[in-house]
Parts: structure tokens; sequence; C-alpha cells
């Protein structure tokens, strides 16, 4: 007890004791006094409550005794309050500003995929509007089935992205990426990558056209060198290595050119016009056949192990170039002698095909970038020991697994060998 609130217990009491001294109830007196004083307590105590809930702003309890340190260190607590506050609003404005200024939309999901908050470029991209579709289900604004099975997605997690049109303009296109914050909020993000999918679309026009002006001279030229090596009376002795040496390289420049025209076909072309159900076991067994002949000389082990017996639905001419470009790609990269298994199963109500090989294998850095066009893992390999591998092997299985609506997932380690994973959904 402070001395403060000692001396005023004190006074209570005397003033108690001399009023009862007055009418010969010194008793009586003291109690009514404990009683005022207990009262007097109380009644700072249901001030200072009200003063801290903020229903009594305007003046506190008593300032003496132990409601006056108790006013000052409330009082200091609330200074501390009001700065952090401020701190936090202002904080909080820069966010916002930076948010409106940021060109990309940004939207927070609940773990029921309503929205929480959005900024205004959410507006602009995906006409998603801030306040008013507060608690709106995002898939009930943005009215896209890929968005609602890559929001549903497990594949989440791993941060991959995902084209879609934007609902206010379908020459816009744009790019979302969800990213996971808590255990109950998301994070949706959209670009614009209009600029980026127009100049991709201009290069593979270009390639495209460059492609079929290339095939008529190609073939023409390739026909005058085969009859040239066919009339050995006409032609002299000493031209015969260098026609060969262009015969062999007209040929690969014209399987070039063809590969480079069905890539343009797989990209340009989005309805799959041969999709039939597919035995896979045929397929496969024609995809090893074909693979024995061209590297007949290597003496691969290829085992086939086909565990699921439900067939595929898809194009067969699309699928068995997928399948044979990874059959070859693993032939192509494994030493002689070495082993290639395909196995065909299920994992839940999904099919896979795994081509695993004993290969030389890829390093890490080069996984993300491996299905790309043109992209060689070692560029000072020559061209001779690369064979008639032109790096767009992979290109054609990547956009074949896509318009499959399937994944590609690969593994590898260097010096043991790569597995390609081919994911179809039930």
């Amino acid at each position: 007890m402070k001395p403060a609130d000692f001396w005023r217990l004190c006074l209570f009491l005397a003033i108690g004791a001399a009023f009862g001294a007055l009418f010969q109830q010194s008793l009586i007196g003291i109690i009514l006094s404990l009683l005022t004083y207990i009262w007097t307590v109380h009644y700072n105590l249901t001030t200072l409550a009200q003063w801290v809930s903020g229903a009594n702003a305007v003046q506190g309890p008593e300032k003496s005794g132990i409601f006056e340190e108790l006013n000052y260190s409330i009082n200091k607590l609330f200074r501390r309050h009001k700065t952090r506050r401020e701190r936090l609003t202002g904080v909080l404005r820069q966010f916002e500003e930076a948010t409106k200024a940021w060109p990309d939309a940004i939207v927070v999901l609940n773990q029921m995929d309503d929205i929480e908050w959005a900024n205004p470029a959410a507006r602009n991209l995906l006409d998603i509007r801030w306040p008013e579709d507060k608690k709106q289900r995002v898939t009930n604004i943005v009215r896209f089935p890929a968005l609602r099975e890559f929001i549903n997605s497990p594949e989440i997690a791993k941060k991959q992205t995902i084209e879609i049109i934007s609902p206010l303009k379908p020459d816009i296109y744009l790019s979302a990426l969800m990213v996971p914050y808590s255990e109950t909020h998301r994070i949706l993000t959209t670009r614009d990558v209009t600029e980026i999918y127009r100049a991709i679309k201009a290069r593979s026009d270009f390639v495209a056209n460059v492609s079929h002006e290339l095939k008529t001279p190609l073939t023409v030229f390739r026909g005058y060198l085969e009859a040239l090596g066919m009339q050995k009376d006409v032609c002299p002795p000493t031209w015969e290595p260098a026609i060969k040496q262009m015969r062999e390289h007209a040929i690969e420049m014209s399987d070039l050119v063809d590969t480079l025209l069905k890539l343009s076909h797989l990209e340009e072309s989005q309805i799959l016009l041969d999709d039939k159900p597919i035995n896979m076991k045929a397929l496969l067994e024609e995809v090893i056949s074909a693979t024995k002949q061209i590297y007949e000389e290597k003496n691969h082990i290829i085992n086939l192990d086909v565990e699921a017996s439900e067939n595929l639905m898809g194009s067969k001419r699309e699928l068995y170039s997928a399948f044979s470009n990874l059959t070859l790609n693993a032939a192509h990269y494994t030493p002689a002698n070495g082993t290639i298994s395909l196995r065909w199963h299920k994992e839940g109500s999904d099919l896979v095909l795994d081509v695993k090989d004993t290969g030389i294998g890829i390093a890490e850095e080069h996984l993300p970038r491996i299905t790309e066009r043109f992209y060689r893992v070692d560029s000072s390999r020559t061209r001779a020991k690369q064979g008639s591998k032109n790096g767009l092997g992979l290109a054609i299985v990547k956009h074949v697994v896509r318009r499959h609506n399937a994944s590609l997932n690969i593994s590898s380690e260097v010096g043991k060998g790569s597995c390609f994973s081919v994911k179809f959904k039930k």
C-alpha cells in the first residue's frame, strides 16, 4: 500500500470514529467509513476500467496513491501504443500506395478461395473489384476451368504458373501464380504477358514460314544429290565423298525442317484431331522396336513393364512422337550396353509413363530449361558427337504432354541416369 493510500484510509477511519463518538456508536462509524473507503476504491477502479476501454476517454480516476501510478503506467502504454499504431499505419499506407502502383494483380484468398483483398490492378486484369467483391469466390468471377483446376491442384506448392486470358479483353494474356503464405491464406498474382506471348508467336510464325520456304528447295537439292550419287558413270569418283557428305547434311537439314513444322503445328493447334483410345502396350512396343533399330550398334537392354491395362485417350500419332522422342533421347545419351526401362503404371487415379535410363545424366541447373527449343546441356559437344539430335525432341514432348492435359517431371543425377515421367490425369 502506498503512503497516500494509507493516510487516506486513516483519515476515513478517524472521520468515522469521530462521527460515531458523537452518537456513542464508534464501531458503527468505523464500519461505515470502511465501507465508504471500499466504495471509493471500487468507483475509481470502475472509472479506470471505463477509461482504459475508451468508454470514458475524457477523465480517468483520481490521480493520487496507487491510481496515480496506474494513470502514469497506462498513459505510457497508450503513448507507446499510439506511436506503434502510427508507425504501422504509415507502413500500411506505404504498402497500399505500392500495391496501387504495382502493375500486377494481387488477390488475397482465404482457405475457401474467397477474396479477402485485391489491389487496383486486379480490376484492370481480372475484373475483381475491391471491396465490392469481398467474400466472393474467385472462380465465380474469373470463370476459366483451367484456373479452377490450377487453384485446386497440389502442384501450386511448387510455385508453377498457368496462362489464362483476361476476362475483360480476349487479346490480353495473363500468367497466374498462386503462393501460399499461411495455413489459411494464399496470394494469387497475375501478370500481363501479352507482349511476351506476341513475341513468342512472332518467332513461331517466323520459324514456320522459313521452314515452309526451305522445304521445297531442300527437297529439290536432295533429289539432285541422290541422282548424282546414282550416276557414277557421269559423276567423277573424286566427287563421291563431297556428294555423300552434302547428301547427309541435306537429309539432316530436311529432318530439322520437318521437326520445326511439326513443332509449329503443335504450338498453334489447340484441339486433338484424333482423340481415340490407344493400346499403350502395342504403342510402346512399336517405340521400343524403332529405337532398337536406330541404335542397334549400342546393344541396349530395353525393358517394358506394363502394369496398367487401361487404354489412354489421345492422339496416337502425337503420343508416339512424344514417347519415341523420350526413348530415343534416352538411347542417345546412354552408353553402349546400358539399360533403358519403360514402365506404364497407375498412381492413384492417374496413368504414368516412366522412361528411365542409365545414361550420363543431367545437372540440376539444366533441368528447368531442358525442354526449350535447341537447348543443349553441353554446347561444346560437336554435331558429330550429338549424332542426329537437333535439340527439339523434348520441346515436342512438352507440347504433346500439354495438349493431352498431362504433366512432365524430370529427375536426373549426373553419371547415374535420368527418369522422364509423364502423368496423365484421369
